[in-house]
């Protein structure tokens, strides 16, 4: 198995021997990942952003199999917050920094943003540098044997279900909260950030489970759920800059660069305010309808 995708080795298979295969690749994508995020980033700004998605995806297979072990991965978890805490700001930074290094011409107000921009990603850099130091040395691997060891271990019933068995529940439970917010004709960007938050874990699921259900769970619903996500994506990019943005300007003095960053902060608001209209314009009860169909068709066939 390589890359995002779990091919399981059929839909009969043990929940539990699937659980052992993911969570080891998992965790071998963050190893790869780790020392090229703390020591190479300036080569490729991406190994930071793949080194944070790998954890998402590595803290969503702990979650999902939870049901499969007897104790809780405690030390696993604790490293794999560790790094994406580090690298949560370090990959924010980074994409603010392209989007205002794109601006033109320049401007002293501008520069000032850009400057502590970058001030900022050195710091980020140095908690990753530090978050990969201590979950270094074989600890990570030490942490999974762990975890492994607890799979399949008590009396759950959990444990006698096969992957699609398994799957199925795990797939309807991250679909409900995707639809939570159907019936809500004017979600506000914090109830858009949660629906952000429930694509993402269904994301994560489908790629965990597709391989027990019907090739169109990956060919059809995933990109819808992609989308969702994506859209979604954008807005929460520009509230993080605002929330930056203010917690700058509390600092400031009034005077024209605070002045300079408050209109910032107005026009990330705004921007956001735009990508939540255009999201709404898209997320309709028809687009809300024909996910909720694919996925139950997939989930429940009935030929």
């Amino acid at each position: 198995m390589s890359g995002k995708w779990i091919k399981s080795p059929s839909a009969n298979a043990p929940a539990t021997e699937v659980a052992r295969q993911t969570l080891a690749m998992r965790v071998a994508k963050i190893d790869e990942m780790l020392p090229l995020a703390a020591h190479h980033y300036q080569e490729d700004i991406e190994h930071v952003h793949q080194l944070r998605t790998s954890c998402r995806r590595a803290a969503a297979a702990i979650e999902l199999f939870r049901p499969l072990m007897s104790g809780k991965p405690k030390t696993l978890r604790k490293l794999l917050r560790r790094i994406r805490q580090a690298a949560g700001p370090a990959r924010d930074t980074d994409v603010l920094l392209t989007r205002f290094e794109e601006h033109a011409p320049s401007d002293p107000n501008l520069d000032y943003v850009i400057a502590r921009l970058h001030l900022q990603r050195e710091n980020a850099q140095e908690a990753l540098v530090q978050a990969a130091e201590k979950s270094q040395a074989g600890k990570l691997n030490k942490a999974l044997q762990s975890t492994l060891e607890n799979l399949g271990q008590g009396d759950s019933e959990a444990h006698q279900l096969s992957f699609v068995q398994f799957g199925r529940g795990a797939l309807q439970a991250a679909s409900q909260d995707v639809f939570q917010l159907t019936g809500v004709s004017q979600p506000t960007i914090a109830q858009l950030h949660q629906l952000r938050i429930a694509g993402k874990r269904l994301r994560y699921s489908i790629e965990l489970f597709h391989g027990a259900f019907a090739p169109e769970m990956r060919t059809d619903v995933y990109p819808m759920v992609e989308k969702l996500q994506d859209r979604l994506g954008r807005l929460n990019d520009h509230a993080t800059a605002q929330a930056m943005f203010q917690r700058w300007l509390a600092d400031l003095p009034p005077g024209e660069r605070a002045a300079y960053l408050a209109r910032l902060i107005v026009a990330e608001y705004d921007a956001a305010l735009e990508i939540r209209h255009e999201f709404l314009e898209w997320w309709t009860a028809q687009q809300v309808a024909a996910l909720e169909s694919h996925l139950s068709a997939l989930l429940h066939p009935t030929g």
